[in-house]
């Protein structure tokens, strides 16, 4: 099992089956189609779905409300799966009748269906990982964190790569104790966080960091960074209000020497970043104390800022 999980889409209209899949098949998530109830109903055997998104009506834009009929079958086959329901038009009679029937939410196909589709289908799919991920028990997290880490070096899809990383991520800090409430993906109006930790940690160590937050960022480029990014990341650390001053900046692809020596130049910023390449991503996974591991990292930044360039 891993984090990421499923979303499946029921809908009878082909142009709006491939308006979802290429939405959300770039945003990184791993989505399949049903045109019609059975099909649905035979793929929900399967385990592991999150999320589906309904249409209201599975016979035509007249037709009954096939959909909304099928709520309850979905979740007798799929209990942990939240359902949107989406349709044409929304009245309250409809919408009443989802949410009575254990609807998540619903939908309106109308002109901002992406802009909101993303935002709600979010919404739901981090509320299912943080449930599966808080579920894990330690050996099931282990066995977890090894295959995440496997999808994440042989997957091809840079959109599925890049939110296998995320959860990677996520979870290495997550078994970490004082930073259990890790989280991804937070996105504002004017900006995207991809990990949150919290700093909840009763280690000295950390507590020493006068950090109450700190931040994540990951790339999964092929190419290394280079110092703009590193730069547009310490921005997003002062901007936290001075709660925020340490960032762990994870880039499979390394960092260019113009990053590094920029690194060493701020120096005498109260932000520090940890640069994690992947050996480092690696060294993390198969620690056996995993804070102790990070605690590590954290001092080789600090000693490699130090030093003259």
């Amino acid at each position: 099992m891993t984090p990421s999980g499923r979303i499946l889409i029921v809908d009878d209209e082909p142009a709006f089956l491939d308006t979802y899949l290429l939405i959300l098949g770039t945003e990184g998530y791993a989505v399949e189609a049903a045109p019609d109830a059975s099909t649905a109903l035979s793929k929900l055997e399967e385990p592991g779905w999150d999320l589906v998104l309904l249409d209201r009506k599975l016979q035509g834009h007249y037709g009954p409300d096939t959909g909304l009929d099928l709520i309850r079958d979905i979740q007798a086959r799929a209990p942990g799966a939240k359902v949107i329901l989406v349709t044409g038009v929304a009245d309250s009679e409809s919408v009443e009748r989802a949410f009575s029937a254990g609807a998540y939410d619903y939908l309106e196909k109308n002109a901002y269906l992406e802009a909101i589709l993303k935002a709600k289908v979010r919404n739901a799919m981090e509320a299912a990982r943080e449930r599966r991920m808080a579920a894990l028990a330690n050996g099931k997290r282990e066995e977890t964190l090894r295959e995440l880490w496997s999808q994440v070096r042989t997957e091809r899809d840079p959109h599925r790569k890049g939110k296998h990383l995320e959860d990677l991520v996520a979870l290495l800090f997550k078994s970490i104790p004082g930073f259990e409430r890790t989280q991804t993906d937070r996105k504002s109006l004017d900006e995207q966080i991809d990990i949150l930790i919290p700093n909840e940690s009763a280690d000295p160590f950390w507590q020493q960091s006068q950090s109450q937050y700190f931040l994540g960022e990951c790339k999964n480029w092929s190419k290394p960074v280079d110092p703009k990014e590193l730069d547009s990341f310490r921005l997003d650390i002062k901007r936290r209000y001075g709660r925020c001053r340490l960032g762990f900046f994870v880039a499979l692809g390394g960092f260019t020497r113009g990053s590094l020596s920029r690194l060493a130049a701020a120096r005498e910023d109260d932000a520090l970043i940890v640069t994690l390449e992947a050996p480092q991503v690696n060294e993390l996974v198969e620690a056996r104390d995993r804070n102790a591991k990070l605690k590590e990292l954290h001092s080789r930044a600090v000693m490699a800022s130090t030093q003259d360039t």
